[in-house]
């Protein structure tokens, strides 16, 4: 940004306005950009030459080839200033993308304090590699964690438990839990007792795993979107979630057959807010079981769609008996 001025002489000069600009406030605005952009903005003058290493978030995302994002990458880490903490970064993850570029990048922003991490893994009909996870794992400065596996056939693989004691929001997208042993009963959330946030899409179930305990101290917001499955069982969700203020079941492509029911000493007392959007079609008794479970609710949203299904003779006297406990 520049301002034209009158010097004394009478004569016309420019001012740069945008560079007379604190380094905390330019590096803020650069924050916003792609790092390739935020490092480009150093050959605009002596005064912009460094302000690019002092950046607390850092973003990488499409680049003109795998190689030249590969390298980029390393450059920008190593030539960043080491003294000062990066407290988020944006990663696009792709096929050619070498484990070693990634996982570099994962220590380095580990050992610098990070608090928000997003990796999009833009993998298709290949297996997504996670030997990044143990190092995802043991940041435990992390406050945000979105891990985005473009959808297809082979979704990503997480440990049984995910110890992230500072983690507020939580967001997963194609994943599936690996169990313990040959147990069919998994609880990957119960260790982040910060969690106030949780989001799940797409697959959380694999072929071997039919129970998924949704168990944490602290959590009261629980979104579930577009949840499939492997295979043809009815897998079933417990809900350990006594802080529970709002819940949200979404389903635009599958069908949602799963089934939620509750441990004997959390009956969501809190909830608040319950949202149902389902474009597909469900099955009456799907539907009743969860306005059970949620009956303590003071709101109910629900699609039309999922309407229609409930407006059978059979189910009306039931479905008016719920609506006296709930407000729409």
């Amino acid at each position: 940004m520049k301002r034209k001025r009158s010097s004394e002489s009478g004569e016309r000069k420019e001012e740069d306005r945008l560079s007379d600009l604190p380094d905390e406030v330019l590096q803020h605005i650069m924050g916003f950009l792609p790092t390739k952009q935020a490092i480009q903005s150093c050959v605009l003058s002596k005064r912009w030459k460094n302000l690019w290493k002092g950046l607390t978030t850092l973003t990488f995302t499409s680049f003109n080839g795998i190689r030249k994002y590969n390298r980029y990458v390393s450059h920008a880490l190593s030539n960043r200033d080491d003294s000062i903490p990066l407290h988020n970064m944006h990663v696009k993850v792709f096929n050619s993308t070498t484990p070693k570029v990634l996982n570099n990048a994962l220590k380095y922003a580990s050992q610098h304090h990070l608090q928000k991490l997003t990796l999009v893994m833009d993998f298709k009909f290949k297996k997504i590699p996670n030997s990044f996870i143990p190092i995802v794992i043991n940041c435990k400065s992390l406050t945000f964690l979105n891990l985005h596996a473009n959808f297809s056939r082979v979704p990503l693989t997480l440990p049984a438990s995910l110890s992230l004691p500072s983690l507020k929001t939580l967001l997963l997208s194609n994943v599936i839990f690996t169990p313990r042993d040959d147990d069919n009963y998994i609880e990957p959330f119960s260790e982040c007792t910060s969690l106030t946030t949780l989001v799940l899409e797409y697959s959380t179930h694999s072929h071997s795993t039919q129970t998924l305990c949704i168990s944490n101290p602290s959590l009261s917001v629980l979104t579930m979107e577009n949840i499939f499955y492997w295979d043809t069982f009815e897998p079933k969700i417990v809900l350990s979630v006594p802080k529970l203020t709002s819940i949200t079941l979404g389903n635009i492509h599958f069908l949602m057959s799963y089934k939620f029911s509750c441990t004997c000493t959390c009956d969501l007392p809190l909830l608040n807010e319950v949202k149902i959007n389902n474009n597909i079609h469900i099955e009456s008794s799907i539907v009743l079981s969860w306005l059970r479970m949620f009956s303590n609710a003071r709101t109910l949203t629900i699609s039309s769609r999922t309407l229609n299904s409930l407006l059978l003779v059979r189910y009306i006297y039931f479905f008016l008996s719920l609506l006296l406990n709930l407000t729409f």
